[in-house]
């Protein structure tokens, strides 16, 4: 029967894409004239698909705007009748052969800057006046034949100069610019064999010059050097009386033209600017940490730090902050490497807006000094966001449609106790309303948090770690309070208190705070107490309590192209050592949690297609086999489904534990979670159109996954998590949806509908794991959230 239903589904939808789509749809077209309707570039050859794939799209890339093809890309609306997913061709150009000449001295000056010198282009135009009434629709096909492609032989680097007139500093380092490249030679992008590349080429003498400014030669430039090649075999074609060589000569020139290589070679430009060949020596570095455009050239006040020079008018900064923050050391060569990471250094505090580093090569010398001129940013900022969020369905404990509404306003200090530290004071109040039963107001939540991040390792024993200083870093004040009302249920009060550090480096972030101390005073209310009167394993998860952690974070972004990732790891140890349990008169919690997180944005033009994987498991660890408060994780560090940015066909704590069989009455067991939770999402977005300067986007999407109790919870039969594959699949839930997205720019809303697919925890038995049932076409899960979900 569900296998006929969702038959039945499927036969549908498809009889609609087929009868409402269209290709291309053509508007303001040439009549009685052909015009350009498709064009397409076809690579002959050997080739693996990857490779002719690649170049296909760079071929591509090369033709004549005039024979590309550009259409809009439309989810619904009519022409001659209702259409779906097609595409909208507005004025297009009509037919020239130049623009296909033109095309294709294009695409072959792109053939020969990857090597192939003998290619062979043409084209076939095919007019179709068959179809479509008086629209004489061209279609222009190039077939490219690249052949052999020419291959690196040998590669030599000619950069030796005169070290006769040098300075005594120079001469005791006799490092020539030719020693400097052999030296360096491992980290070459070009060897022989390699197919010849004038891109690759190119980039090989951007990283020569880059070596020799991390060698001195700070006013090197890319200019200085020559990239010289030879794909004929000059040496070859030297005249000759003799019969012998002659016929050895023929036949090198047979092979070479069997096997086209290249020779390479770089030079230094005949003739260079002495400057530019000169070693410089780092001389005096001063910093202007009040810097303006109107500042003059006299400062009240010069005071030194170590070895640098501060000037300044109303020491807004300590002086002793910023050597820190410099890697160019007086008397030291000159390292471009040094220059950015001093510079990166101070762009990434927020106590000054601009850095500008100013080099001053002095004349006639081989020493350069630096001038740092930074200018402060505002000392205060202030933040409001409010915030709201939607669900169709039962939300946490309350029952019905719910609105959820937050306001938060904040205050940042930029440059606290003038130490360019950066301290932030904010307040947040949100509410939970139901206009659906008796009581409106179904919870608030009120917090003030401050926090103080020091642009460095706090105390100073810390910078003996390995490249600290190297890396940006930071250590973090955090404190934290805060009141959760829930009605007829609890109230909690929180107060959490850490110190951390954190560090970044290149596309990694790793964080941990110690001690991480929170103490959570929870009075229950009347309807709470019902429910522990019901599910007995609610009494150990509801406690007040007592969290000694050290949580550790680590996330690594990369990705390439048009393919964004992010992988995050999270790990938090609580309650160990065992003798922290002696030292608060209070209930400790003690457990380890850990979950990963992987997630993936592929983007496509306008569209894109995402995707996340979750996974997280805590696990309580009681002190004594009487200790049944830790026998489960405490209820603020439970993993929960459902809400927008989770399973989103169902509302918040609403799915789950496993295959549990329980309604979600109030009196019941309305709130659902676990010390386990596995989820999987992915979805297509789809850019509809766009209306002064907001984007309209849809997307398609699924959500498949679960919550589980690691231990046998008796409240939640068949609760646990599962030991074998059906029974995990048997656990697993899953819904599919779709959504608007309106993207403002700084910021999107994001509204979703979702049905259930598959649910292993519904209210009645008849339900469970029943493929689309009950399904109607207004019985879904409505959220509302800000921003994409992953």
């Amino acid at each position: 029967m569900a296998v006929s239903k969702i038959t039945s589904y499927i036969s549908f939808l498809l009889f609609l894409l087929i009868s409402f789509s269209s290709c291309i749809v053509v508007k303001n077209f040439p009549e009685a004239r052909p015009f350009i309707y498709q064009t397409n570039v076809h690579v002959e050859g050997q080739f693996g698909d990857d490779e002719r794939k690649e170049l296909t799209a760079q071929l591509l890339d090369q033709l004549h705007d005039s024979v590309r093809v550009r259409t809009v890309s439309k989810f619904a609306g009519w022409d001659k009748g209702p259409k779906l997913f097609y595409e909208v061709m507005t004025n297009p150009t009509v037919f020239d052969s130049l623009n296909a000449e033109k095309s294709i001295q294009f695409m072959r000056a792109l053939l020969n800057s990857q090597g192939y010198f003998r290619d062979s282009i043409n084209y076939i135009v095919k007019v179709d006046t068959a179809k479509n009434g008086n629209q004489l629709r061209t279609y222009l096909d190039f077939y490219v034949y690249p052949r052999t492609v020419t291959r690196l032989d040998s590669i030599a680097y000619r950069l030796n100069i005169d070290t006769t007139n040098i300075t005594q500093r120079q001469r005791q380092n006799l490092d020539t610019i030719q020693k400097i490249t052999m030296d360096n030679l491992q980290s070459s992008v070009i060897k022989k064999g390699d197919p010849f590349s004038i891109y690759k080429l190119s980039t090989e003498r951007d990283r020569l010059a880059n070596v020799y400014r991390n060698n001195g030669y700070l006013r090197f430039s890319e200019e200085e050097l020559l990239v010289v090649w030879d794909t004929v075999g000059v040496d070859l074609l030297r005249p000759t009386l003799d019969p012998i060589e002659q016929a050895n000569l023929l036949q090198r020139l047979a092979e070479r033209r069997a096997n086209p290589v290249a020779d390479v070679e770089y030079r230094l430009r005949e003739n260079p600017d002495s400057t530019r060949i000169t070693r410089y020596y780092v001389g005096n570095v001063t910093v202007y940490p009040e810097f303006t455009t109107d500042t003059t050239e006299y400062y009240r006040y010069t005071d030194t730090a170590r070895k640098y020079i501060i000037r300044h008018n109303n020491r807004l900064f300590k002086r002793k902050i910023f050597p820190d923050y410099i890697f160019l050391n007086p008397g030291d060569l000159y390292s471009q490497a040094n220059f950015l990471k001093t510079q990166n250094k101070f762009n990434a505090l927020s106590a000054w807006r601009i850095v500008n580093i100013q080099q001053r090569p002095r004349p006639g010398q081989d020493t350069a000094d630096f001038d740092i001129r930074l200018t402060p940013a505002r000392k205060y900022g202030f933040n409001t966001n409010f915030e709201v969020s939607y669900n169709r369905g039962n939300i946490s404990i309350a029952q019905g449609n719910l609105l959820g509404l937050a306001f938060t306003t904040g205050i940042q200090n930029r440059n606290f106790r003038r130490g360019a530290n950066q301290s932030t004071l904010n307040f947040r109040f949100g509410t939970e309303l139901n206009a659906t039963i008796k009581d409106l107001i179904q919870s608030r939540q009120i917090s003030l948090g401050y926090s103080l991040q020091i642009p460095r390792l706090v105390p100073g024993f810390m910078k003996r770690f390995s490249k600290a200083k190297e890396n940006t870093t930071a250590s973090i004040l955090s404190l934290n309070a805060g009141r959760v009302d829930r009605r007829d249920y609890f109230s909690l009060t929180s107060l959490n208190a850490s110190w951390g550090y954190q560090f970044n480096w290149n596309n990694k972030l790793f964080s941990f705070r110690l001690p991480n101390i929170e103490y959570n005073y929870l009075q229950r209310r009347d309807s709470l107490d019902s429910l522990i009167a019901r599910n007995a394993s609610y009494g150990y998860i509801f406690n007040t309590g007592m969290i000694v952690s050290l949580p550790i974070n680590y996330s690594v972004a990369g990705g390439s192209g048009n393919i964004s990732k992010l992988t995050s790891l999270n790990l938090e140890v609580a309650g160990f050592p065992g003798q922290f349990r002696n030292a608060f008169a209070t209930n400790l919690f003690r457990f380890i949690r850990f979950d990963a997180e992987h997630r993936q944005t592929h983007k496509q033009f306008r569209n894109a297609f995402a995707w996340r994987l979750f996974g997280g498991v805590g696990v309580g660890v009681p002190f004594s086999t009487l200790n049944l408060s830790n026998r489960y994780l405490p209820f603020f560090r439970q993993y929960f489904a459902g809400g927008p940015n989770s399973m989103r066909a169902w509302s918040v704590r609403k799915l789950g534990p496993g295959s549990t069989i329980r309604p979600f009455d109030r009196t019941i067991a309305p709130d659902r979670f676990g010390d386990v939770k596995f989820e999987a999402n992915a979805e297509y977005r789809i850019f509809l159109t766009d209306y002064r300067g907001i984007g309209i986007n849809t997307a398609i999407f699924t959500d498949v996954g679960n919550v589980w109790f690691l231990r046998k919870n008796p409240d939640f039969p068949d609760g646990e998590f599962p030991h074998s594959f059906n029974k995990l699949w048997k656990d697993l839930a899953i819904g599919l949806g779709t959504g608007l997205r309106i993207d403002f720019g700084f910021f999107k809303i994001r509204l979703d509908y979702a049905f259930k697919v598959k649910d292993p925890t519904p209210d009645k038995i008849e339900a469970q794991n029943k493929w689309f049932y009950g399904w109607q076409l207004f019985s879904g899960q409505v959220q509302l959230g800000i921003d994409y979900p992953f």
